[in-house]
């Protein structure tokens, strides 16, 4: 049968451990036996609790190589899948130029033949101007239809921003609930170790009583174990403090852990909401840009209408071109929202390792309490078995003297008759 390597095994070697440690033998084996049944229980002991610091160590160790090897995947993952992007992005840039670069030599073209017109009807404005005047409506209309298109174009990148506005803001507010519902399962823990460890103090509570019942059949061994009891507990009491003292730095370790990742969440969002800030600024005054160009061109006159034609063409290449780069910032936008939510990820494994590394730094504290306060009942009833051999010493030694200055009165008595 194969056992699975987990804190709660952990937690039953450490749980067999203590109760070796609390183990009555007196009234089951010899009494010849005992010391020597005792003494293996208690270094046994102590191997099982070093076995668990050793086994808990290496389970630390390979969670965190776990960790680090899944981080490393999700790195490789994310430069391939950024390399795709830039590849993709490029190619999209340089059809997109080739195209603006034909657009603007028909612009050109058209630009040059608009003006041969426009010169040869110059010449010929005199007798046509009633001719001209109509030429000279249908160009304001024309004038009119760029500007509502180009006007149309910039609430089409007005629409944009706002939804990718909305997208971050969204993403911004999965990642605080992600982080609120890691708090919840934090507290969740805690209580649960809470609760562990008053149903542990009532055990001990009832140990205790059951230890004080045991303490009158202990008298025999109070002397020879003495020695053994003092050089066991000096180095049980070396063992705790460096326990201590490691149980104190991971705990400071935590503690900084989730200070640096609150303070990563808060400069995350503060940057973010400046950008949307800084993007609802720029597309304000593109759209404000627009209105003013629509203003304008409706002003122009009908002389200039052919040549403002094409110079409203070459706008509309440059708008196009916007919208082309507004396209590839919309595509690193996306790429920066899944490497933020990669980032989130790592942090949620991160924390969720903290978690479990802070429970298992609780219970190995709840055993070294438990060890501890056997220590300290041990400790109790050998004083108290010392008292009252030394009190039954004393009574045997009074008998013992009134006993034989009776033997001397009788002696004289004899004597004297």
């Amino acid at each position: 049968m194969t056992i699975k390597l987990d804190p709660k095994f952990l937690a039953l070697l450490a749980d067999a451990a203590q109760k070796l440690q609390a183990l009555e033998l007196e009234s089951r084996v010899l009494a010849e036996a005992a010391p020597a049944l005792s003494t293996g229980g208690t270094e046994l002991s102590q191997r099982l609790l070093e076995h668990v610091a050793q086994l808990t160590a290496a389970l630390e160790a390979k969670a965190a190589a776990d960790l680090a090897e899944k981080e490393a995947a999700l790195l490789a993952k994310e430069q391939a899948l950024a390399e795709k992007e830039a590849a993709k992005a490029q190619a999209l840039v340089e059809k997109e130029a080739a195209r603006l670069a034909k657009e603007q030599a028909d612009a050109d073209k058209a630009a040059a033949k608009a003006q041969a017109l426009l010169e040869k009807e110059a010449a010929r404005l005199a007798k046509e101007q009633a001719d001209a005047e109509k030429a000279a409506a249908k160009a304001q209309a024309l004038v009119d239809k760029e500007a509502a298109k180009v006007a149309a174009e910039a609430v089409k990148a007005q629409a944009l921003l706002e939804l990718l506005a909305i997208k971050e803001a969204a993403a911004v507010l999965k990642a605080k609930e992600l982080a609120d519902r890691e708090a919840a399962k934090i507290a969740e823990a805690a209580a649960k170790a809470l609760a562990l460890a008053e149903k542990e103090a009532a055990r001990l509570a009832k140990e205790q009583a059951d230890a004080e019942k045991a303490a009158a059949k202990v008298q025999a061994l109070a002397d020879r174990e003495a020695a053994k009891i003092a050089a066991a507990e000096a180095k049980e009491a070396a063992r705790l403090a460096k326990e201590q003292a490691d149980a104190e730095r991971e705990a400071a370790k935590a503690q900084a852990l989730a200070e640096r990742m609150a303070a990563m969440v808060a400069a995350a969002e503060a940057k973010e909401a400046a950008r949307l800030a800084k993007e609802q600024a720029d597309a304000e005054k593109a759209a404000a840009k627009a209105q003013a160009l629509a203003e304008r061109e409706a002003a122009l006159s009908a002389a200039a209408a052919v040549k403002e034609a094409a110079r409203l063409a070459k706008e509309q290449a440059d708008a196009e071109k916007a919208a082309t780069k507004a396209a590839a910032d919309d595509v690193k936008a996306k790429q920066q929202a899944e490497k933020d939510a990669a980032r989130i990820e790592k942090e949620q494994r991160a924390a969720e390792f903290a978690a479990t590394k802070a429970q298992q730094e609780a219970e190995r504290q709840k055993f070294s309490q438990v060890d501890e306060d056997a220590k300290a009942r041990r400790a109790e009833a050998r004083a108290k078995s010392i008292a009252e051999y030394e009190a039954k010493q004393k009574a045997r030694q009074a008998a013992a003297a009134a006993q034989m200055a009776a033997e001397k009165a009788a002696i004289k008595a004899e004597k004297k008759k």
